[in-house]
Formats: C-alpha cells, structure tokens, sequence
C-alpha cells in the first residue's frame, strides 16, 4: 500500500511505499523524519492513518475532477452545437456518450482512501479492506477542518507573539 502524505513543516508533497513494513519517512524537502503509527495497518490492511493515527478516513474515486468536469461541459457545448442546428437526435447522442464514458471511468476508476484530518491519501491492495471506509461524511469532515483551522490559527498567534516579545533591531 501506499501513502501519499503533505510534510506538516515545509508543505512538500511526498510517497511512502510499501506503508506496512517501514517504521519512518523522511521528507524529501526538509529531510523531516517522521515515525509511521504502529498498529495502522493489520495483516495488510488498513486500520487507521499511518501519518496521523486517526481512524476517520473515507474513499473517493482517484479521477482527476477537472477532467471529469471538461468531459460534461465538451458534451454539454457539442450537444447545444447540434441543438442549436435542430438536431435532436444527435444531440441526445451526444450527452448519452458522455454519460456512458463518464459511466465507464466511474467503474473502471479505483477508489483512493483519505485521511481526514491529514488528508493521505492511500492506494493499492488493503487500502479500503471489506468495504470498512465509506465515502465522505460531511459532518466529520467539517469537524476535520474546523480543526485544521484552529491549529492554523494558533500557529498564527504563536508566530505574532514570537514577533512581539523579539527584540527590535533598530535600523
């Protein structure tokens, strides 16, 4: 399985692999190492977040979502081509094949699991063992992300409070 994780101190975006059998990642900006959480994955599936330790995550399709919208709107502007030539038939032509390939990438698609408080992602064999994680729960993720904020914060009026008790260099 594997993660891909943002680096907590200098924002880089990094990859883990294979989760199971390494106990730290070191970031590849910073040089940051970081202990994986024990016990987050059992007999090669996952049980909760290796980054973070948190046992909310969800799936979703690992699709590109600008693609899957410029498919709809290409569908939508063709079709109203052919609309607007009174051409019903190929119109509705049109928008069924869009339906039918975004049908077919939505089947063919794999789902990625996330985390929701450090937003890792995983993929491949035991990311999503028997149907445990289910899609995105608006109500959690709200509570993820007010959480984000307030940790946000904090850094922030941490960061003026060390500003203001620094000594002033005059210049």
């Amino acid at each position: 399985m594997e993660l891909t994780y943002q680096c907590p101190n200098c924002s880089a975006v990094g990859e883990a692999s294979p989760i199971e059998s390494i106990p730290s990642v070191t970031c590849g900006g910073c040089a940051l190492k970081r202990d994986m959480h024990p016990g987050s994955t059992e007999n090669g599936a996952l049980k909760s977040c290796a980054w973070c330790g948190t046992e909310d995550l969800y799936i979703q399709k690992d699709f590109p979502q600008g693609l899957g919208l410029m498919i709809v709107i290409v569908g939508f502007a063709i079709s109203t081509v052919f609309w607007y030539y009174e051409m019903p038939v190929l119109t509705y032509v049109v928008l069924l094949a869009s339906a039918l390939l975004d049908m077919a990438l939505f089947y063919r698609v794999p789902d990625v699991t996330i985390c929701y408080r450090c937003l890792g992602q995983y993929r491949g064999m035991g990311s999503n063992p028997s149907g445990r994680f289910k899609m995105f729960d608006l109500a959690i993720g709200e509570r993820y992300r007010q959480e984000r904020l307030r940790v946000e914060q904090l850094k922030g009026e941490r960061a003026a409070a060390d500003a203001a008790s620094s000594p002033e260099r005059a210049g």
